[in-house]
């Protein structure tokens, strides 16, 4: 059942839930749960705050267009009932050594804030994303406590961008040689960030990917809007 929904910068909503379902449930920082919206139409989101003993937990979700998901956000209120699975694995940030890179974009910061949980917190983590409005996404940061650490580059439609997120990995490796990636987010992004680090030497079991979204495709593990 939602318990609240805090509008974040406008194209965010910050939701809890709680429910008898949640309470002594196994929860690992970086685990997904899936949520139906109508009948079982549903969509998945990484919890940054979980809480097995009172069963309640906390994501962040991104407003990006018509949707299922979004178009429930928009209008949704306190004390409807949703369908619920999981928690399910997808992460598992506890067993992801640091030094630790996490690239992604507006869909990926309740996944970036769920580092709080993990027993480092966020020491040794770098956190670089790729976001439409920028003003907005650091104010959406800073709510969940993503300030250290932590690079936010604007998209551009021609994807220049690009080069800036390349380098900014490139330097993390540089000043990390023992780093760890974990990639989310947007497909295309992901595969650029992937050949950068397999160009500067990172092998494939030091970078994680998940793909949350990709335009005008459905069914990924992931998605967050």
């Amino acid at each position: 059942m939602v318990t609240s929904i805090e509008p974040v910068a406008e194209v965010y909503r910050l939701v809890r839930l709680a429910g008898e379902d949640l309470r002594g449930r196994r929860w690992v920082p970086g685990e997904m749960i899936q949520l139906g919206f109508a009948g079982l139409n549903g969509r998945a989101y990484t919890p940054h705050a979980f809480d097995a003993e009172r069963g309640e937990l906390e994501f962040l979700a991104f407003l990006h267009g018509p949707g299922l998901a979004a178009d429930w956000l928009r209008s949704a209120g306190v004390g409807e009932s949703l369908f619920f699975v999981g928690p399910r694995r997808a992460l598992a940030f506890d067993a992801v050594p640091r030094p630790l890179f996490v690239f992604g974009d507006e869909t990926s910061f309740s996944t970036a804030a769920v580092l709080h949980a993990t027993r480092e917190g966020m020491r040794g983590v770098t956190c670089v994303f790729e976001v439409e409005d920028e003003a907005s996404a650091r104010v959406v940061l800073e709510r969940l406590g993503l300030r250290e650490g932590v690079t936010v580059i604007a998209r551009d439609e021609g994807g220049s961008h690009l080069q800036l997120l390349a380098g900014e990995l490139e330097r993390a490796v540089r000043s990390a040689p023992g780093l760890h990636c974990v990639f989310t987010g947007k497909a295309a992004s992901i595969q650029w960030m992937y050949k950068t680090a397999r160009r500067v030497g990172l092998t494939s079991k030091r970078v994680t990917n998940l793909a949350y979204w990709s335009p005008g495709r459905k069914g990924f593990s992931g998605v967050q809007r």
